[in-house]
C-alpha cells in the first residue's frame, strides 16, 4: 500500500504543476513535448487538490485524537473503550463519558486490518448513526434501519448509502441540482464527496436520507397494495428477483417398515423484473432562482411522483415495460370468476362464490380489493338477506365481508363497459403479490435549460430529471380469485 503524503507534501506538489503550467505559457512557440507537460500538470492538479483536502482532514482528525488522549477529562459520549478517566469518573459516583468517532472516517481510511464480517458491521453501525443526523418525515422511522439490517452483506451498497449521508455530499448534491452542473462553487471536499453519489445511468444519486425509493412511505399515501403486498428488495446490479414457486408436498399414511413415496413436490421458477420510472419537474428560471429548502421540495416531489405512479402500476399496470398490477395479472387464469349479472346487479351470490372458490389455505388470510364505485354497489344490497347493515348512508363503506378486510383503491378497475367481463373485485391473499424495489437507487440529473417544441430554442425554463426502478406480479395466482362481470350485450 503506498504510503499517504502529507498536505505540506501535497501543496508542494500543486505548485510545482502549476509552475509548469505558467512556464509553459510563458514560451512564445511551446513545442508538442512542452504542451504535453502542460496538459499532464493541468489534468494532475484537480486530483491533488481532493488528495491535498483528505490529508488535512485527516491531519486534523489525527490532531483531535490526539488532543483527547492527551486530556483524558475531554471525552464525548459514544465509545464503547473503557479508560481510567471512566474508571475514575464511575468510582466518584459520575456519568461515563467517552470518544465518539466520525462516522465517515472509514470511507476515508483502509479497512485491510478489518475482517470482511467487521467491516460490513462497522458500515451498517455507521450508517444508522449518521441517520440521526436528519430529521426523518413521519411514518418514516427505522425505515433506512431496516433496509441496512437487510442488505448489509452488500457491503459497495452499504458503503455507497453511508457516502451519501455525508453533509459534504448534502451539500455539494444541493448545489448541483440549482444549477452548479460543473461544479464550479463546490469545495475540495464536496468534489470528492459527490463522486460517491455518481450513478452509471448519469446524475447523482439522491442523499439517503431524501430518496424515495429507500425511505418506506407507509404514512399518507395512496399506494394501499403496497401495504398489502410482500416486498423485496434488490441492491447492486441486479434487475430481476428470481424465485421458485410449488403447489406444496403432498404427505400420506404409511404401513410400518413400508417404501415411502416419493412426495417431492414439482417447483417452478418465478422471476419479477424492476422496470425504469422516470419523472422531469419544470420550473421557469424566475422561480427556480426563488427556491428555499430544496432538500424538504426534492423530498415531498420525488416521494409524491413515486407513490402515485407506483399505486396506478400495482393495479393495472401492463407489465410491458412496466410492473404488472394484481388485476392484470389475474386476467385470463384459471382464478377469474364470472358473475351471474352486471357490476351494478352483483348481489351477496357473488361475493359468497367468490371467497368460496379460493382454496381454504389462502382463504382465511384472505382480502378483499377493490373500487370505491362497486362498494357502493354492495351498500345497496340493504334488502339482501344479512346485507341490511351497510344501508345506512350516514355510515362510510363497510371495512370488512364475510369476516375479512376490505380494501378500496381509485386505482382499481372502475368501468363497466356492456362487451367485455370487466374486473369488478379481488379477493384472495396478498403476501403472494410481489413488489420489488432497488432501495437508494433514485437518482436526479439537473437540466439547465429547456428548449421550447416551436423552434427548438431556450424558453426560460429549467428541469430536474429523475430516476428510479420498481417492479411487481403475482407469483401464484392460485391464491387470488378475481371477479369479473356479465356482459349486458
Amino acid at each position: 500500500m503506498p504510503r499517504r503524503r502529507n498536505a505540506s507534501a501535497i501543496a508542494a506538489d500543486i505548485e510545482i504543476q502549476r509552475g509548469i503550467v505558467l512556464e509553459v505559457a510563458d514560451l512564445e512557440d511551446p513545442s508538442e513535448t512542452d504542451l504535453e507537460r502542460q496538459d499532464t500538470a493541468l489534468a494532475a492538479i484537480p486530483d491533488l487538490e481532493v488528495e491535498r483536502a483528505e490529508a488535512i482532514e485527516r491531519e486534523d482528525e489525527i490532531e483531535r485524537v490526539r488532543s483527547l488522549a492527551e486530556d483524558e477529562d475531554n471525552t464525548e459520549p459514544g465509545d464503547q473503550r473503557d479508560t481510567p478517566a471512566i474508571e475514575r469518573r464511575r468510582a466518584q459516583g459520575a456519568p461515563a463519558v467517552i470518544v465518539k468517532g466520525d462516522e465517515f472516517e472509514i470511507l476515508r481510511s483502509s479497512n485491510r486490518h478489518m475482517g470482511d464480517r467487521e467491516y460490513r458491521d462497522t458500515l451498517a453501525d455507521n450508517i444508522n448513526r449518521a441517520s440521526e443526523r436528519y430529521d426523518m418525515p413521519d411514518g418514516y422511522e427505522n425505515s433506512i434501519e431496516k433496509f441496512v439490517k437487510r442488505h448489509k452483506r452488500d457491503a459497495s451498497w452499504a458503503k455507497n448509502i453511508l457516502g451519501r449521508m455525508d453533509p459534504n455530499y448534502v451539500s455539494a448534491f444541493e448545489k448541483m441540482t440549482m444549477g452548479d452542473t460543473v461544479g464550479i462553487t463546490l469545495t475540495d471536499v464536496e468534489r470528492s464527496a459527490i463522486a460517491v453519489g455518481t450513478n452509471t445511468a448519469g446524475g447523482y444519486l439522491v442523499p439517503t436520507h431524501l430518496d424515495p425509493t429507500l425511505v418506506l412511505t407507509n404514512a399518507g399515501v395512496s399506494n394501499v397494495i403496497r401495504g398489502l403486498a410482500r416486498t423485496v428488495t434488490l441492491t447492486g446490479g441486479a434487475n430481476k428477483w428470481n424465485g421458485v414457486t410449488t403447489a406444496g408436498a403432498t404427505a400420506s399414511w404409511d404401513a410400518e417398515l413400508t417404501e415411502v413415496s416419493d412426495d417431492t413436490p414439482p417447483v417452478a421458477p418465478a422471476q419479477v423484473p424492476v422496470y425504469s420510472a422516470k419523472a422531469l419537474i419544470m420550473a421557469s428560471i424566475e422561480s427556480f432562482e426563488d427556491i428555499t429548502g430544496l432538500a424538504s421540495d426534492v423530498q415531498m416531489m420525488l416521494a409524491d411522483a413515486k407513490d402515485r405512479l407506483e399505486a396506478v402500476a400495482h393495479a393495472t399496470g401492463s407489465g410491458s415495460s412496466q410492473p404488472t398490477g394484481i388485476f392484470t395479472a389475474l386476467a385470463g387464469t384459471g382464478s377469474v370468476v364470472t358473475s351471474a349479472h352486471d357490476a351494478a346487479g352483483t348481489l351477496l351470490a357473488d361475493i359468497q362464490k367468490l371467497r368460496r372458490q379460493l382454496p381454504v389455505r389462502w382463504r382465511s388470510r384472505g382480502t378483499w380489493l377493490m373500487n370505491p364505485t362497486f362498494l357502493g354497489y354492495i351498500q345497496a344490497l340493504g334488502t339482501a338477506l344479512s346485507a341490511s347493515y351497510s344501508t345506512d348512508l350516514t355510515q362510510s363503506f363497510t371495512d370488512r365481508m364475510i369476516g375479512r378486510p376490505v380494501v378500496e383503491s381509485d386505482e382499481a378497475p372502475f368501468l363497466e363497459q356492456t362487451t367485455t367481463n370487466d374486473p369488478v373485485m379481488v379477493f384472495g391473499d396478498f403476501s403472494n403479490y410481489l413488489i420489488v424495489d432497488k432501495p437508494g437507487s433514485t437518482s436526479i440529473e439537473f437540466i439547465p435549460h429547456l428548449f421550447n417544441t416551436s423552434n427548438n430554442l431556450p424558453d426560460g425554463r429549467r428541469g430536474w430529471y429523475m430516476h428510479f426502478r420498481n417492479g411487481a406480479d403475482s407469483i401464484n395466482d392460485v391464491a387470488f380469485r378475481l371477479l369479473v362481470d356479465k356482459t349486458t350485450v
